[in-house]
């Protein structure tokens, strides 16, 4: 009978051995994030207005070097590249011609973009924002030529330039 108690004793403490472990297996996964600085662009000083321009009865052909022009300020994630658009300007006088029943004739405006460096920059190319303190910068200058033909009609011609930028 004592055998048996030492069985039953034997047995009962291998099962509560058995039924308290806990099994569990495991596994990590890492947790990122990637905080980039907002991009923004800001046109500040100068512009692209031609000015009076005489008509002679002769195609010409009239510029504003890009250093002349418009500064287009970029900032945004240092050293991160920014991927730059622009294209030419249908320009017309219809508002002119509207208010003095003037004709309604058009020209091109087709920009030259470049950096502060006198790097030419091509539509759809990007360039790396330059570290300026905590955050990346870019000084965009546009300037750009129109031809004005031999029997361009007179009048105030507009249109309206967009420099579109993005990480």
């Amino acid at each position: 009978m004592q055998k048996i108690k030492y069985i039953f004793f034997f047995l009962f403490n291998v099962s509560s051995i058995l039924f308290s472990q806990t099994v569990s297996s495991s596994q990590n996964a890492t947790a990122s994030a990637y905080l980039v600085v907002p991009i923004s662009i800001t046109a500040t000083s100068g512009d692209l207005d031609f000015g009076s321009v005489l008509l002679t009865g002769t195609s010409t052909k009239i510029t504003i070097a890009p250093s002349e022009g418009k500064l287009f300020v970029v900032s945004g994630h240092p050293n991160k590249d920014v991927t730059i658009n622009f294209e030419n300007v249908p320009m017309d006088n219809a508002g002119w011609a509207a208010t003095t029943s003037g004709v309604v004739d058009n020209l091109t405006f087709v920009p030259k973009v470049q950096l502060e460096d006198g790097s030419s920059i091509k539509n759809g190319k990007s360039k790396p924002l330059v570290l300026d303190g905590s955050v990346g910068k870019l000084n965009i200058w546009v300037g750009g030529s129109i031809k004005i033909g031999a029997n361009q009609e007179v009048g105030d011609y507009t249109g309206l330039f967009t420099l579109n930028v993005n990480y």
